[in-house]
């Protein structure tokens, strides 16, 4: 048996692993190219490795299922007090870790695995900055609409509301809401009327004191309010009720003004001198009418009477008395020559300081 060398031959089987499995107590070192695989019925597991030079790109180990795709790698662990842990699976769709995916380049997460809005649903819901946008949905909450929920408005927010009337505040409105309070103590809005109603242009203001009181409004006025001041054309004098003017305003004592200053007033008095009109009473140009022709426009004129005459009816006998003279019908008389009234000839007046804006 020496001789034939089955001596050796039994010394390596009895060393070797047997093909029903066994224990290894020593390295095992593969020095070509080989894969260590599992195969059964058609599926396959195989562990490979690839040295073919020195280079990094040629050294690595690689695993391999082969099926209809469903074979995967998986790492699990073994728990001490019995059963297994999944710690990460690697499947043809996704790598998962303790069974949640990965995400990676090819396979982003949506907004909804996140707890965001889709890009729609941030157009719908936000206004970007610096951007042409249209939304399709309200600028604030569909509850700031009092019209669909009266008991919903919060005047300690700033936003846009829509009213629709209640509490006086108008149609629609930009409330601003101090940022110090949770109620309306201080804040003040604009109103605006429907665009379909009567005085569809109609704008307000309101207010709330440091109460949160409502202190009323008052009326925006526009060009179409024809009796408000800003209407009256620049260098209309103007009757004030005080010593003083009013600030923007000149008093018109017929001084000069700053023409680059004040343009628009410059345009009604070219010459740059304002019309003295302290102790004055303003008169209609007669403008054809061929009462006071000869005036011109800012022209003075001396106060006058009109022109008349006295004239006296005498009745009863006539007596000649002795010592007259005069002759026949002669009379005495004890009338007043003195002087009497004022400096002027005037009706009653009531004094107004003079005024134009500046502008």
């Amino acid at each position: 048996m020496k001789n034939l060398g089955l001596v050796e031959t039994k010394t390596k089987a009895d060393n070797a692993l047997p093909r029903s499995g066994g224990n290894v107590t020593g390295d095992i070192t593969i020095t070509t190219d080989t894969e260590i695989a599992w195969r059964r019925n058609t599926d396959m597991a195989a562990i490979g490795f690839k040295n073919t030079g020195d280079g990094d790109a040629d050294s690595y180990m690689w695993f391999k299922t082969a099926d209809n795709g469903n074979e995967y790698f998986k790492w699990q662990h073994s728990l001490s007090g019995g059963g297994i842990s999944e710690w990460m699976s690697l499947k043809s769709d996704n790598l998962r870790v303790k069974g949640y995916p990965v995400y990676h380049e090819g396979n982003k997460p949506s907004a909804a695995d996140v707890g965001a809005y889709t890009k729609s649903e941030i157009n719908n819901r936000f206004i970007p900055l610096n951007t042409n946008a249209k939304t399709s949905g309200y600028i604030l909450a569909k509850a700031a609409n009092l019209y669909d929920d009266p008991s919903s408005r919060h005047l300690g927010r700033s936003g846009f509301l829509r009213p629709n009337g209640i509490d006086n505040l108008g149609d629609l409105a930009i409330h601003v809401a101090h940022p110090s309070t949770e109620g309306p103590e201080h804040a003040r809005g604009i109103s605006f009327n429907y665009g379909s109603s009567g005085d569809k242009f109609g704008l307000s203001t309101y207010t709330f004191d440091k109460d949160g009181k409502f202190q009323g409004k008052k009326k925006i006025l526009t060009e179409d309010d024809k009796d408000s001041l800003g209407n009256v054309p620049v260098g209309v004098p103007l009757p004030w009720p005080q010593d003083k003017p009013p600030s923007g305003y000149l008093i018109c004592n017929g001084d000069r003004f700053d023409k680059s200053r004040y343009p628009q007033l410059a345009l009604a008095y070219p010459s740059g001198v304002l019309p003295d009109l302290r102790g004055e009473f303003i008169r209609g140009l007669d403008a054809g009418r061929n009462i006071d022709s000869v005036r011109k426009v800012l022209s003075f004129q001396e106060h006058s009477i009109q022109s008349h005459s006295h004239s006296g009816v005498f009745t009863g006998a006539f007596e000649r008395e002795s010592g007259g003279r005069g002759g026949w019908g002669a009379t005495n008389t004890n009338g007043n020559t003195a002087a009497t009234g004022g400096n002027e000839t005037r009706p009653r007046n009531i004094a107004f300081l003079y005024i134009v804006r500046g502008a």
